[in-house]
């Protein structure tokens, strides 16, 4: 029993190992090697934004957006400055808010808000934007990693949608002296779970473990991609990658 535990264990390694490096869609995640994977993203990234966006927008703004939408990839997990990015293509952050718009709408891109109890508050600051394509994301790998988590749990967030009916919401929270937990999951204003994303650490982050204390019905986990042995430190909750991955419903 104990051997078939390892071996099940080691395959979701490996499956999810596979997933990071290649993301989720079909063609790159069946292909035989890697380099047919890079293959096929790149001829991919640029017709979806050159073909795509024509439905959306003007002709001459679609190298814009193309361009937009590159600086996005290694932008993942951090704040979004849409006046910085402004400056740097010579753009309002109005007109890069629309095409921010345009790749959600193309299912590109979603965006994650910071929480706070008063939704006006929340949108007025600074989201994250995270990639449906995994493999899309310039960064090393803890950031593919988040990148990853975050898709899990907005799927999980649209099934309470659907299936539960529940006023289910994904974010992240971030307070003015810099202390940063990675997601939050709420449902009517209320945490219901805080998750912080880690490669290898296996200490309590001290803003996850804070937020734990000032939010005590809220469900803490530290999800951790290089874990042994998922266990508990009083309240909180050290998972194994693949362990809360699987936990997810849908």
């Amino acid at each position: 029993m104990r051997e078939w535990c390892e071996q099940t264990g080691t395959q979701a390694d490996a499956a999810l190992t596979h997933l990071l490096e290649r993301g989720g869609f079909p063609e790159p995640c069946l292909a035989n090697t890697a380099e047919q994977a890079q293959r096929w993203r790149r001829p991919y990234f640029d017709g979806l934004v050159r073909d795509d966006v024509l439905e959306f927008s003007r002709i001459q703004e679609v190298n814009t957006i193309k361009l937009f939408a590159q600086l996005l990839r290694s932008r993942v997990g951090s704040p979004l400055s849409l006046a910085s990015l402004g400056r740097d293509l010579a753009v309002s952050p109005v007109t890069l808010k629309k095409y921010l718009d345009i790749l959600e709408a193309l299912f590109i891109v979603f965006v994650v808000h910071p929480w706070h109890d008063n939704i006006a508050r929340s949108v007025l600051q600074a989201p994250k934007v995270y990639f449906y394509d995994t493999g899309l994301v310039e960064g090393d790998a803890g950031i593919r990693f988040e990148n990853l988590v975050a898709t899990a749990l907005l799927k999980h967030v649209q099934w309470q949608h659907d299936v539960q009916g529940k006023e289910a919401a994904l974010h992240y929270i971030r307070t003015k002296d810099g202390a940063e937990v990675d997601f939050v999951l709420s449902e009517k204003k209320q945490l219901t779970q805080l998750v912080e994303c880690k490669l290898s650490d296996e200490k309590p982050h001290r803003a996850w473990s804070r937020f734990a204390l000032q939010h005590p019905s809220a469900q803490a986990n530290q999800v951790v991609r290089n874990l042994r042995h998922s266990y508990t430190l009083g309240e909180l909750k050290m998972c194994r990658a693949d362990e809360f991955l699987n936990g997810l419903l849908a």
